[in-house]
């Protein structure tokens, strides 16, 4: 083993396993990272649109839900705006990121999400929309109008400019 071109030999072969190993490992990696990312990301718009899909039912007819929805509405004017339609909405970027309605029920009035907004690969209102719930339910215990929870809907999601979650069925 005195020849030294057997060493050089070695040395060149840990070297070039090396290189492949190395680009090999870097793939593998990137997409196990990208696989977990998806994998957190899908988690998390679940977890937000199962919230945004709570809605409340306020146990009143509903031009007195539309009053203390005005009220809340107006006292906020930076999270929340009256929509030309009737509607109301909740504001992450633009004055209607989210729309939320107020549709009959058999118990009253229900208070719910229609619409929402993707910004920055999710849904964004959920903090304003937990707002608005324990706003609007203050508000009608103020005027001893019970409120309780309603029944859940899910959403579907429409791929454009933006991206938007659309309402689709409820259950309960």
């Amino acid at each position: 083993m005195d020849n030294p071109v057997i060493y050089v030999a070695i040395i060149v072969a840990v070297i070039v396993g090396a290189m492949f190993l190395s680009r090999g490992l870097r793939r593998s990696v990137s997409k196990s990272g990208s696989r977990y990312g998806r994998r957190t990301t899908d988690d998390r718009v679940n977890g937000i649109l199962a919230e945004l899909a709570a809605t409340i039912v306020i146990h009143a007819p509903e031009p007195a839900a539309r009053d203390i929805l005005d009220r809340v509405v107006l006292q906020q004017p930076r999270k929340f705006s009256l929509l030309d339609d009737g509607g109301y909405g909740v504001r992450f970027v633009e004055a209607d990121d989210a729309v939320v309605r107020l549709v009959d029920d058999a118990e009253g009035t229900r208070m719910q999400v229609v619409r929402t907004t993707e910004r920055l690969g999710m849904p964004q209102n959920l903090e304003f929309w937990r707002e608005l719930r324990s706003r609007v339910t203050a508000g009608a215990e103020a005027q001893t109008i019970s409120v309780a929870d309603g029944p859940q809907h899910s959403f579907a999601r429409h791929d454009g400019d933006p991206v938007y979650w659309e309402i689709t069925r409820e259950s309960s």
